[in-house]
Parts: structure tokens; C-alpha cells; sequence
């Protein structure tokens, strides 16, 4: 069975946004969003919540 999983819409501007800098860092859009997003989560306050998020991304890291 297949499973569809939710696919949010980006604006226009940020797409523009990852495309400028994925070609800056040699990176596709999708690996940079990924990267970028991972990164935002670990430096929220509800780090410490999600500990799944430890095992999808164990090189990220919040460092004091």
C-alpha cells in the first residue's frame, strides 16, 4: 500500500532563495533545504522533545 506524504508548498521567493545558494555550495536545492531545516530544529528550544531527531541527523548537534 502506498503511503502519500505531505508536500508543503515553498513561496516563490525562498525557492529562488535555495536554487542561488544550492548553486553557491555545488549542493541540490532539496539536500541544502534538508540541510538548512535539520539545522533550525536542532537549535530550537524543543531540541530535546524529538528524539527521533537524533537518530535521522546523529551529526547535528547543539553546541554550547
Amino acid at each position: 500500500m502506498s503511503r502519500t506524504l505531505y508536500s508543503p508548498r515553498l513561496s516563490d521567493d525562498v525557492v529562488r532563495q535555495l536554487y542561488i545558494e544550492g548553486q553557491r555550495r555545488r549542493m541540490p536545492m532539496t539536500r541544502l533545504a534538508d540541510q538548512l531545516i535539520r539545522e533550525a530544529f536542532v537549535a530550537s528550544p524543543a531540541a530535546d522533545t524529538c528524539p527521533e531527531r537524533t537518530r535521522a541527523a546523529p551529526h547535528l548537534r547543539v553546541v554550547a
